[in-house]
């Protein structure tokens, strides 16, 4: 198996990010965007989940990015925790936005 520094990816991934003059600290990827996630899967090979981005909630005492996706004739919601986050692939960089700074500490937006 193949070791990969997550550092050392974050690191290029933050300059690429900077190029395009967005702060890595500070991005969030757009409800209703389609994107493409690879996750851990609890077996040897990531499952790779692709479906539209609905929000962010809390499953269990982590937190959890939820994704919309089509199985065969059903719509389905599924949780994937963040420790679990491996990548998430878009094509449109209007999906990837500078998130506003606030006043307000702590808050986070949660699917109602």
């Amino acid at each position: 198996m193949l070791a990969i520094d997550r550092r050392c990816i974050l690191n290029e991934i933050s300059k690429l990010l900077k190029g395009l003059g967005i702060n890595m600290d500070m991005i969030e990827i757009k409800k209703g965007g389609k994107y493409k996630v690879i996750s851990a899967s609890g077996g040897d090979d990531p499952m790779v989940t692709e479906g539209e981005y609905v929000g962010y909630t809390v499953l269990g005492e982590e937190g959890a990015v939820v994704f919309r996706v089509k199985n065969n004739t059903k719509s389905l919601l599924r949780m994937i925790p963040v420790s679990g986050l491996y990548a998430i692939e878009f094509e449109n960089e209007d999906l990837l936005k500078q998130k506003e700074k606030t006043d307000e500490t702590g808050k986070m937006d949660y699917i109602k």
